[in-house]
Protein backbone atom coordinates (compact mmCIF):
# COMPACT_ATOMS: atom_id res chain seq x y z
CA UNK A 1 0.00 0.00 0.00
CA UNK A 2 1.34 3.60 -1.43
CA UNK A 3 1.66 6.03 1.61
CA UNK A 4 1.95 8.73 -1.07
CA UNK A 5 0.26 9.17 -4.63
CA UNK A 6 0.83 10.82 -7.87
CA UNK A 7 -0.64 12.03 -10.58
CA UNK A 8 -0.32 14.03 -13.52
CA UNK A 9 -2.12 16.63 -15.49
CA UNK A 10 -1.97 18.94 -18.43
CA UNK A 11 -2.90 22.68 -18.31
CA UNK A 12 -5.89 23.38 -20.80
CA UNK A 13 -6.94 25.96 -22.75
CA UNK A 14 -10.33 26.21 -20.51
CA UNK A 15 -8.65 26.15 -17.02
CA UNK A 16 -6.55 29.39 -17.67
CA UNK A 17 -6.89 32.99 -16.93
CA UNK A 18 -6.14 35.95 -19.80
CA UNK A 19 -2.30 35.75 -19.12
CA UNK A 20 -2.48 32.05 -20.03
CA UNK A 21 -1.72 30.94 -16.73
CA UNK A 22 -3.96 28.10 -14.55
CA UNK A 23 -6.42 29.52 -12.03
CA UNK A 24 -6.21 29.44 -8.46
CA UNK A 25 -9.82 27.18 -8.95
CA UNK A 26 -8.04 24.71 -11.60
CA UNK A 27 -5.41 23.98 -9.30
CA UNK A 28 -7.38 23.68 -6.36
CA UNK A 29 -9.57 21.46 -8.78
CA UNK A 30 -6.19 19.24 -9.24
CA UNK A 31 -5.60 18.57 -5.51
CA UNK A 32 -9.19 17.77 -5.15
CA UNK A 33 -8.53 14.96 -7.90
CA UNK A 34 -5.31 13.78 -6.72
CA UNK A 35 -6.82 13.20 -2.95
CA UNK A 36 -9.68 11.34 -4.11
CA UNK A 37 -7.62 9.33 -6.38
CA UNK A 38 -5.17 8.31 -3.63
CA UNK A 39 -8.06 7.80 -1.06
CA UNK A 40 -9.79 5.61 -2.97
CA UNK A 41 -7.16 3.39 -3.69
CA UNK A 42 -6.67 3.38 -0.24
CA UNK A 43 -10.01 1.85 0.12
CA UNK A 44 -11.49 5.32 2.17
CA UNK A 45 -13.24 7.71 -0.81
CA UNK A 46 -16.22 9.51 -0.39
CA UNK A 47 -18.37 6.25 -2.15
CA UNK A 48 -16.71 4.15 -0.26
CA UNK A 49 -17.32 5.72 3.23
CA UNK A 50 -21.02 6.68 2.10
CA UNK A 51 -21.55 2.63 2.11
CA UNK A 52 -21.17 2.58 5.90
CA UNK A 53 -22.95 6.49 6.65
CA UNK A 54 -19.63 8.07 6.78
CA UNK A 55 -18.63 10.82 4.51
CA UNK A 56 -15.14 13.90 4.31
CA UNK A 57 -15.87 17.04 5.12
CA UNK A 58 -13.32 19.47 4.79
CA UNK A 59 -12.17 21.39 7.72
CA UNK A 60 -8.82 23.76 6.60
CA UNK A 61 -7.20 24.12 4.19
CA UNK A 62 -3.90 26.34 3.58
CA UNK A 63 -2.40 26.47 -0.33
CA UNK A 64 0.86 28.18 -1.24
CA UNK A 65 1.85 28.59 -4.71
CA UNK A 66 5.10 29.60 -5.59
CA UNK A 67 4.89 29.55 -9.56
CA UNK A 68 1.25 29.53 -11.62
CA UNK A 69 1.78 27.18 -14.22
CA UNK A 70 0.69 28.25 -17.86
CA UNK A 71 -1.40 26.88 -20.52
CA UNK A 72 0.32 23.60 -21.74
CA UNK A 73 2.24 22.81 -18.76
CA UNK A 74 2.35 19.50 -17.42
CA UNK A 75 2.22 18.76 -13.64
CA UNK A 76 2.80 16.49 -10.87
CA UNK A 77 0.81 16.75 -7.80
CA UNK A 78 1.79 14.08 -5.01
CA UNK A 79 -0.35 13.85 -1.83
CA UNK A 80 -0.06 11.54 1.08
CA UNK A 81 -2.58 11.68 4.66
CA UNK A 82 0.08 13.42 7.27
CA UNK A 83 -1.53 12.18 10.64
CA UNK A 84 -3.70 13.35 12.80
CA UNK A 85 -4.69 16.20 14.55
CA UNK A 86 -7.13 15.65 17.60
CA UNK A 87 -10.70 14.61 16.01
CA UNK A 88 -9.25 15.63 11.97
CA UNK A 89 -6.98 13.49 9.43
CA UNK A 90 -4.35 15.46 7.78
CA UNK A 91 -3.32 15.62 4.36
CA UNK A 92 -0.81 16.57 2.30
CA UNK A 93 0.09 17.78 -1.39
CA UNK A 94 2.76 19.09 -2.88
CA UNK A 95 3.03 20.61 -6.82
CA UNK A 96 5.96 20.16 -9.34
CA UNK A 97 6.41 20.82 -12.73
CA UNK A 98 7.88 18.79 -16.07
CA UNK A 99 11.23 19.56 -13.86
CA UNK A 100 10.59 18.08 -10.76
CA UNK A 101 10.56 21.48 -8.98
CA UNK A 102 8.21 22.30 -6.40
CA UNK A 103 5.87 25.06 -7.46
CA UNK A 104 3.36 24.79 -4.63
CA UNK A 105 2.55 22.78 -1.51
CA UNK A 106 -0.60 22.61 0.47
CA UNK A 107 -1.90 20.85 3.56
CA UNK A 108 -5.62 19.96 4.59
CA UNK A 109 -7.72 19.38 7.68
CA UNK A 110 -10.45 16.64 7.15
CA UNK A 111 -13.26 15.56 9.66
CA UNK A 112 -14.78 11.57 9.10
CA UNK A 113 -18.77 12.29 9.57
CA UNK A 114 -21.50 10.37 10.46
CA UNK A 115 -24.49 10.23 8.06
CA UNK A 116 -26.31 8.91 10.60
CA UNK A 117 -25.45 10.17 13.64
CA UNK A 118 -24.48 14.16 12.33
CA UNK A 119 -21.59 14.24 14.23
CA UNK A 120 -17.82 13.46 14.26
CA UNK A 121 -17.02 9.27 14.01
CA UNK A 122 -13.89 8.27 15.86
CA UNK A 123 -10.92 8.05 13.43
CA UNK A 124 -9.39 4.81 15.14
CA UNK A 125 -11.87 3.12 14.76
CA UNK A 126 -12.72 3.45 10.83
CA UNK A 127 -9.28 4.37 9.73
CA UNK A 128 -5.84 2.75 9.38
CA UNK A 129 -2.80 4.31 11.24
CA UNK A 130 -0.44 2.84 8.60
CA UNK A 131 -1.45 4.66 5.87
CA UNK A 132 -0.40 8.46 6.77
CA UNK A 133 2.95 9.47 6.09
CA UNK A 134 5.31 11.63 8.90
CA UNK A 135 5.58 14.49 6.37
CA UNK A 136 4.04 17.52 5.57
CA UNK A 137 4.55 20.04 3.35
CA UNK A 138 3.70 22.88 5.09
CA UNK A 139 3.65 23.45 8.54
CA UNK A 140 0.88 24.48 10.34
CA UNK A 141 -1.30 23.28 13.42
CA UNK A 142 -4.39 25.58 11.65
CA UNK A 143 -4.79 28.25 14.19
CA UNK A 144 -8.05 29.84 14.15
CA UNK A 145 -8.33 32.20 11.09
CA UNK A 146 -9.88 36.14 12.10
CA UNK A 147 -13.52 37.03 11.12
CA UNK A 148 -13.90 39.02 8.22
CA UNK A 149 -15.58 42.42 9.87
CA UNK A 150 -18.46 43.76 8.60
CA UNK A 151 -18.29 46.63 6.16
CA UNK A 152 -16.08 45.62 3.27
CA UNK A 153 -17.07 45.18 -0.11
CA UNK A 154 -19.48 42.60 -0.44
CA UNK A 155 -20.45 40.63 -3.72
CA UNK A 156 -23.32 38.21 -4.27
CA UNK A 157 -24.09 34.66 -5.72
CA UNK A 158 -26.16 32.27 -5.46
CA UNK A 159 -25.39 28.70 -5.49
CA UNK A 160 -26.22 26.23 -8.93
CA UNK A 161 -26.21 22.62 -9.51
CA UNK A 162 -22.87 22.70 -10.92
CA UNK A 163 -21.25 23.64 -7.31
CA UNK A 164 -23.09 20.66 -5.57
CA UNK A 165 -20.71 17.39 -4.96
CA UNK A 166 -21.25 14.02 -3.69
CA UNK A 167 -22.41 14.89 0.12
CA UNK A 168 -25.28 16.95 -1.93
CA UNK A 169 -23.14 21.05 -0.42
CA UNK A 170 -21.24 23.21 -2.41
CA UNK A 171 -17.72 21.89 -3.14
CA UNK A 172 -15.39 23.37 -1.51
CA UNK A 173 -12.63 24.96 -4.20
CA UNK A 174 -16.30 27.22 -4.41
CA UNK A 175 -16.23 29.07 -1.13
CA UNK A 176 -12.68 30.25 -2.60
CA UNK A 177 -13.93 31.35 -6.17
CA UNK A 178 -16.61 33.63 -4.36
CA UNK A 179 -13.60 34.91 -2.04
CA UNK A 180 -11.33 35.69 -4.96
CA UNK A 181 -14.02 37.22 -6.89
CA UNK A 182 -14.14 40.81 -4.47
CA UNK A 183 -10.78 41.33 -4.82
CA UNK A 184 -10.36 44.40 -6.53
CA UNK A 185 -10.03 44.82 -10.15
CA UNK A 186 -6.91 46.00 -10.09
CA UNK A 187 -5.26 43.02 -8.09
CA UNK A 188 -7.42 40.65 -9.99
CA UNK A 189 -5.79 41.93 -13.25
CA UNK A 190 -2.31 42.80 -11.95
CA UNK A 191 -1.40 39.93 -9.18
CA UNK A 192 -2.79 36.34 -8.21
CA UNK A 193 -3.60 34.72 -4.96
CA UNK A 194 0.43 32.99 -3.64
CA UNK A 195 -1.63 31.97 -0.14
CA UNK A 196 -4.81 31.09 0.32
CA UNK A 197 -5.84 29.95 4.20
CA UNK A 198 -9.33 28.34 4.71
CA UNK A 199 -11.37 27.48 7.70
CA UNK A 200 -15.11 26.02 6.96
CA UNK A 201 -17.82 26.98 8.93
CA UNK A 202 -21.17 25.22 7.47
CA UNK A 203 -22.44 24.35 4.20
CA UNK A 204 -24.28 26.01 1.45
CA UNK A 205 -26.50 23.73 -0.30
CA UNK A 206 -28.77 24.42 -3.86
CA UNK A 207 -30.48 27.68 -4.55
CA UNK A 208 -29.12 29.64 -1.74
CA UNK A 209 -28.41 32.66 -1.73
CA UNK A 210 -25.25 33.93 -0.62
CA UNK A 211 -22.76 36.74 0.22
CA UNK A 212 -18.95 37.06 -0.10
CA UNK A 213 -17.22 40.08 1.81
CA UNK A 214 -13.94 41.13 2.07
CA UNK A 215 -11.67 43.57 4.00
CA UNK A 216 -8.19 44.80 3.11
CA UNK A 217 -5.59 43.63 6.03
CA UNK A 218 -2.27 44.94 4.48
CA UNK A 219 -1.58 47.07 1.39
CA UNK A 220 1.83 47.15 -1.18
CA UNK A 221 3.00 44.82 -3.45
CA UNK A 222 1.94 42.21 -0.94
CA UNK A 223 -1.67 42.94 -0.18
CA UNK A 224 -3.54 40.78 2.30
CA UNK A 225 -7.40 40.23 2.59
CA UNK A 226 -9.81 38.81 4.94
CA UNK A 227 -12.71 37.21 3.54
CA UNK A 228 -16.03 36.05 4.66
CA UNK A 229 -18.67 33.78 2.77
CA UNK A 230 -22.23 34.09 4.54
CA UNK A 231 -25.44 32.73 3.84
CA UNK A 232 -27.93 35.85 3.03
CA UNK A 233 -30.79 37.39 5.23
CA UNK A 234 -29.63 35.62 8.49
CA UNK A 235 -25.59 36.32 7.57
CA UNK A 236 -24.94 32.58 8.64
CA UNK A 237 -20.84 32.15 8.63
CA UNK A 238 -20.33 29.90 6.60
CA UNK A 239 -16.31 30.29 5.54
CA UNK A 240 -13.08 32.25 6.84
CA UNK A 241 -10.61 32.90 4.55
CA UNK A 242 -7.20 34.73 4.46
CA UNK A 243 -5.02 35.64 1.25
CA UNK A 244 -2.04 37.06 0.23
CA UNK A 245 -1.40 38.08 -3.34
CA UNK A 246 1.90 39.05 -5.43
Amino acid sequence: MDKAYTAKFFVHTYEVDFRGRALPLTLLNYLQDTAGDHAARLGFSVLELMKRDLTWLLSRYHIRIRRYPSFGETLSITTWPSGKQGIFALRDFEIADADGRIIGEATSSWVLWSLKLRQPARLEENLPDRVALDKRALADDFPPLPACPAGGRELPFRVEMQHIDFNNHVNHPVYIQWALETAPESVLRTLAPVEIEVAYKGEALYGEEIVSRIHPVEEGPRPVFLHGIYRAGKRTELTRIRTTWA
